[in-house]
């Protein structure tokens, strides 16, 4: 793989990376538990019973229609509820559900455990090393695609 540019090696080590299954115990993808978290934060944060489809989009940075397929999966399995907002009866808010809560918390226990033995694998000092390279590269990215 060195005969290709550099670029085309970092874009293949972020996708290795995004690929990786860190919690595959849980049933639940990085995205969905990317989603329950929203959900968590939003509820503990405002003390909401929910929070509306459009803000998890929002949140994750995806479409809607991706939202959307998402959450009615997580749905099918009990991880969260729906509810039209009485205020505002053209709004669904989601919320987790108990099992969904409880999925939550053990992926957040698996996604802990995994990345405390990446770093004890990887040394703390180099994993330092790589946060603070992977700032500055998403810095210069960001700023070059300003300049666009």
């Amino acid at each position: 793989m060195k005969d290709i540019g550099i670029h085309t090696r970092l874009m293949y080590a972020f996708q290795r990376i995004r690929k990786v299954n860190i919690a595959p115990e849980t049933g639940i993808s990085k995205m969905e538990f990317f989603a329950l978290q929203t959900i968590k934060g939003c509820q503990k944060q405002t003390g909401l019973p929910g929070i509306y489809v459009s803000e998890v989009a929002q949140n994750l940075r995806i479409a809607s229609s991706q939202t959307s397929r998402m959450l009615r999966g997580l749905e099918e399995r009990n991880l969260i509820g729906r509810r039209v907002d009485d205020r505002d009866r053209r709004n669904t808010y989601v919320f987790l559900t108990e099992e969904g809560a409880e999925i939550c918390e053990q992926a957040q226990a698996a996604i802990t455990s995994y990345m405390r033995r990446v770093l004890e694998s990887m040394g703390e000092e180099r994993m330092e090393e790589l946060v603070n390279l992977c700032d500055e590269l998403a810095d210069v990215m960001e700023q070059e695609a300003r300049n666009q």
